[in-house]
């Protein structure tokens, strides 16, 4: 309780409530439901499905596990739950976009964009990504992908999780 209210003290405006789970991919896990069960209340409970990028890890829990975009992954443990995509992820030194007129932030979010136009917005809770990917070697995104995803994500009533395990609570010199 005093470790919340401490986080609650730190955190920027409107973010004043904790969850405390045993570690990221639980966290995760927590992040999915939590995004299902929003869309439930809300009467729209045919928005299930959730986005993450390729190259990009969120952990080896079952549902987090699919949410993790390297692929070499999925045969261990046998599994590719429904309602899990994938898309392009902003990386430069593996993704050229087709479109040279763009850089890969753009074309990245572009990408996000049509996934959600191609499987209807009214199916999609959710899209996670990591804000620094750290598996792949610690890739920063251009300047223009996360804003472009943000506005994406609210023009289609999609949720937004952050991954932070690798760059949340001043792992990268400020709290957030």
């Amino acid at each position: 309780a005093r470790l919340a209210k401490r986080l609650a003290e730190v955190a920027p405006d409107g973010l004043n409530t904790s969850f405390f789970t045993t570690g990221g991919a639980v966290s995760n896990d927590s992040a999915i439901k939590t995004a299902r069960f929003f869309w439930q209340t809300k009467g729209r409970s045919g928005k299930v499905k959730v986005i993450s990028r390729h190259d990009a890890y969120h952990g080896v829990t079952l549902a987090a596990m699919n949410l993790t975009g390297i692929s070499s992954y999925w045969p261990m443990f046998e599994s590719q739950l429904p309602n899990f995509l994938h898309v392009q992820a902003p990386y430069p030194y593996h993704y050229t976009p087709k479109d040279d007129s763009i850089g890969c932030g753009e074309a990245a979010a572009r990408a996000l964009e049509e996934a959600i136009l191609r499987e209807g917005p009214e199916t999609v809770a959710a899209f996670i990504g990591e804000p620094v990917m750290g598996a792949g070697g610690v890739i920063v995104p251009p300047d223009d992908y996360w804003p472009r995803v943000r506005e994406i994500c609210d023009r289609y009533e999609v949720l937004l999780i952050a991954d932070e395990v690798i760059t949340g609570f001043g792992r990268i010199g400020h709290w957030f």
